[in-house]
This record gives structure tokens, sequence and C-alpha cells, in this order.
């Protein structure tokens, strides 16, 4: 017996009516209390079905509501009773608030909520009444005020499981009420196949009693709100694919399961074996071939080109140069196994196109070009350390500099042979297409340095920036600039120029290598296979 048939309500007969006189889209329906004058529901249609205004029909039979937007819930209570519509999901709660007992309603459409209101399908109202109470609820869609009484939906979608012996396999049928929704199925490979399916309510201790017998070990089932999920352990002769379809004259979900002999198990065993072997040997060699054995330091500027002059004539070419050796001594003392490659250890002009190619030469898996920054105006305010990626610029500030950098081509002779002047975004973004591969790597560094260096040094952290910078162009693997400090600032020129200033700086760098050396590395190990 339902929970809530024994309790008596002062409800005697609920009456539903539409109008006919409303305009298209819009109804206004009544619903008539016992003996009371009928009141004027708000209503819409929406995909020609009809649907009731849950706010406005609380408000108009003075029942008490509870309203959660955030959560998308509607609870009006009455006659002790708690009926909580959720929106985007049919199914409707009904508590006894004296034992906190609940049952559920499965709407056949789903509730929705536009703005605040929440509307519910017409027919739900008289099918809650009429499922959960002990009176005689009436429909009345007509001006005639012809009363009939509504039929109460089947109580639950899925009413139970059969399994067949076929000469191939099995069949297991789903025995359906109702043209079921979404589903989605899988088989692991533990002997479980799983078959969930949306908004749909199972008659579980039916299901209980299905008989399972041969392919079909045990059959498990799992409600919630908004789906059913059932479990089957199968046994170990049943193999993939499992085919689910839906029977179109019963609405029924018929799963094939096909089983297979010892002998023909083992021979696929025996292959899939030598499959996974080759996976194996293939993850190998490329985990060799992506490993982070190289990383090359590029000292920005050089020879003839200085870079930027800062207050007190510090040349950014000097500080990148001490920055960059210091960096590499701590790679090569610290991380073993790791060759560091520089495009210079010496005060001489390198081409910007000339670093890449160093870099590609060596086999490189990680480029970090070292830099500083400046303002025209000297001294100036701007403070802070900066890291950039290779990307079309977004920013005036980002384009400005890229504009200081990439300046050194003029320096270059015959600098029209590598590089196209005045470059534009477009250009840039078809420079960068070939690195895209590098992209979520050299993104991934940017993050992991810029932490690191912001922990160890005084210098401010003025965040990771995107621009088009042409020394990382020609670099293919995973790519950063970094602007170490403002030679423009006082305070900065004097920690740039410190041998102490540098190797802190180095320091905090190696950091950030070291920390993405492990994430790097332990990337390449999450795609391994295991060994049976």
């Amino acid at each position: 017996m339902n929970i809530f048939s024994q309790r008596v309500l002062s409800l005697s007969t609920l009456v539903v009516c539409i109008s006919l006189l409303a305009p298209a889209q819009q109804k206004k329906v009544f619903i008539r209390i016992g003996q009371q004058e009928p009141v004027a529901i708000a209503a819409i249609d929406s995909s020609g079905v009809s649907y009731v205004s849950i706010n406005d029909a609380a408000a108009r039979l003075n029942l008490p509501s509870v309203r959660n937007d955030a959560d998308q819930k509607l609870e009006i209570r009455f006659a002790g009773q708690r009926i909580k519509f959720s929106a985007r999901n049919p199914f409707i709660v009904i508590t006894e608030i004296a034992s906190n007992l609940s049952d559920v309603y499965l709407s056949p459409q789903e509730v929705f909520r536009k703005d605040t209101t929440y509307y519910a399908p017409l027919s739900v109202f008289p099918n809650i009444f009429d499922k959960f109470v002990t009176t005689v609820v009436s429909l009345d869609t007509s001006a005639l005020l012809a009363n009939v009484t509504a039929a109460p939906a089947p109580q639950y979608d899925i009413a139970g499981i059969q399994v067949e012996k076929k000469l191939n396999g099995y069949l297991v049928t789903v025995l359906a009420n109702r043209k079921l929704g979404d589903y989605e199925s899988w088989l692991n490979d533990n002997g479980w196949f799983f078959l969930t399916i949306a908004n749909a309510k199972a008659d579980t201790n039916a299901i209980k009693q299905a008989q399972t017998y041969g392919a079909i070990r045990q059959i498990l089932t799992f409600q919630s709100p908004t789906s059913v999920q059932l479990t089957f352990r199968v046994s170990p002769d049943v193999v993939p694919p499992v085919d689910v379809m839906v029977d179109s004259a019963t609405n029924n979900l018929l799963i094939s399961l096909r089983t297979e002999s010892k002998a023909v198990r083992a021979e696929l065993e025996q292959k899939r074996k030598a499959i996974l072997q080759k996976q194996r040997e293939e993850l190998e060699r490329n985990r060799s071939r992506y490993k982070l054995d190289v990383i090359v330091l590029d000292a920005g500027h050089g020879g003839k080109d200085p870079g930027t002059i800062g207050v007190t004539g510090i040349r950014e070419k000097d500080v990148a140069l001490g920055i960059t050796l210091k960096l590499g001594a701590l790679i090569q003392k610290n991380l073993k196994g790791v060759k560091v490659v520089y495009t210079r250890k010496t005060d001489k002009f390198v081409e910007l196109y000339r670093r890449g190619q160093i870099a590609n030469e060596a086999g490189g898996k990680l480029f970090v070009s070292i830099h500083c920054n400046s303002m025209p105006k000297k001294p100036s305010r701007a403070n802070g350390f900066e890291i950039y990626l290779l990307k079309p610029e977004k920013t005036e500030r980002a384009i400005e500099i890229a504009r200081t950098e990439n300046d050194v081509i003029k320096l270059e002779e015959n600098y029209q042979k590598h590089y196209k002047e005045n470059l534009t975004a477009e250009d840039f973004i078809i420079l960068t297409m070939a690195q895209n591969s590098y992209v979520k790597y050299s993104e991934k560094f940017a993050e992991i340095a810029s932490d690191a260096m912001s922990k160890s040094l005084k210098i401010k952290n003025s965040g990771v920036y995107q621009a088009g910078f042409l020394v990382l162009v020609g670099a293919s693997m995973p790519n950063v600039l970094v602007e170490t400090g403002y030679l423009s600032n006082r305070k900065e020129e004097k920690i740039l120029a410190s041998k102490k200033g540098q190797q802190r700086i180095a320091e905090a760098l190696f950091e950030g290598i070291k920390e993405y050396k492990a994430v790097y590395e332990r990337s390449l190990k999450e795609g391994s296979i295991p060994q049976d």
C-alpha cells in the first residue's frame, strides 16, 4: 500500500479545466477544490503540451511554498505533505511530513523553469492526487465541464527483465511500459555490463525476481531521481561488443550478448597480448624520444646588439648572459642526464633565426630565452618579471615589448631572407601553427616558472602573457621568453646588475625547470600500458 493512501484529506474533488477563450500559447487553467469557486491559474503551451505555473497555483490555492533558485527547486506543502518540483527533471518527490517517508511520481514531461516561475505539465495535478490520495479526481478540458476521470500513468517505466538462450549467445529483454529516453551502455574488463537509462524508474522488486542463468550471473538495480542503472555480472565467455537496440513494436530494450568457445577466446587473448606488447614497445620508443634530456638556454641580444640600456648604463645583453650561464650551471650540476645547450656563451651577436636552428639541431626539449625589460622613459616606476608565450599579441604593452625585442633583426645581414618585414597577427598565426603541439607544455612551464620565481624573488610577478617574439618562432619545442625585470627601474636595475641578484633569478628559474621536468615526465608515464 502506498505510504500516502492512508491519509484522508479534505480535498473531495479537484476539477481542472482549460479556458477555450485564451489566446494561442497562453492559457488560463481553472482549478476548483471541493465546492469552492474555481480559481484561474496561469498556464502556457510548449511543444504541444499544456503547462501550469506551480508558483501561481500555490499562491492562488493558499498553499505554503519555498523556492530555491540556486538548486532550481520549488516545494509546496499540502495536507501534511511536501511536494518538490525540480527544473529539468521529470521526477516529482512527495514526502509525508510526519514520517519523512518519500515516494516519487514520474511526470510525462520534465518540469521547467522560466525566469523565477516553475511549470509542470497540466496532467501532473490530477495524476499526483489520483496516485497518492484516496479521492476522486476529475479532469475537465471542455467548455461543457464534462467530467472525465484521469487515468493514472504506469507506476514504473521498466517492469522487469527476461533472459533467453540463443544460438550464439543470450538475449536480455528490458520490459518497458513506454518509449524510453536516452541510454548508454558499456562492458568492462571485469565481467560487468552496465546499462544506464535516463529519466526512467524501474520496478526493482520485479527485476529481483528475474531468472538469471547461463551468461547472466547477477542483476543489480541502482535507481536515482534522474536515471536507473541496470548492472549485469556476465560470464567470462561474453565478448564485446554488446549490442543494445529498441524493439519499436513493444518499446522494450533488447541486449544481445555474444559468447565464444575457450579455443576462440584463447586465440583472441594471444592476439591481444601481442598488440599490447607492440604498444608497450612503441610507447617506450616515444618516451625515449620525448624525454626532457636537452634544455636550450638563450641569452638575449649580444655583440653589436646591446639590448635595452638601464638607468646607469647597464646593458641587457650582459645581464641576460650572466643569468643564463648561472642557470645552465645549476641544471648541469643538479639535473643528471640533462644536457644544456647555449645559443651563446660569450658576448657575440647571434641572429634570431639562428638561435632556433641551434635549438632544433641539438634536439632541444625546452627553450628558454632570457631578457630584461625597459620603458622608453628612464627612470620609470614600471617593475616586475614577466613570462611570454608565442602567440599573436593581445595587449598594447605586449605588442610594444615584442616590437622592441624583434627590432634586432635589423642588425642582421639580409634579414629579409628569414623574416617578412612588418609581420601582422595573421602572419604570426601561420608561423606558430607548426608549434601547436607544444603550446600545452609551453603554457605549463610558464605557469610553473612564474610561481617558482614569485616564491623566491623580491621582484614583483607581473604575470604570463602572449606576444609574437621572433626568437621563439623557430624553436620547435616548448618555449618561453622571460623578461626578468626592468632596467629602467633603479631598484630592479641594481638587482639585475649584481651577481647575487642574477644568481637568485637563476635559482628561481631552475626551481621552475626542475618542477616542470617532473610534471612533464610524469605526463609521459600516464600513457603507459601496464604489464599483465
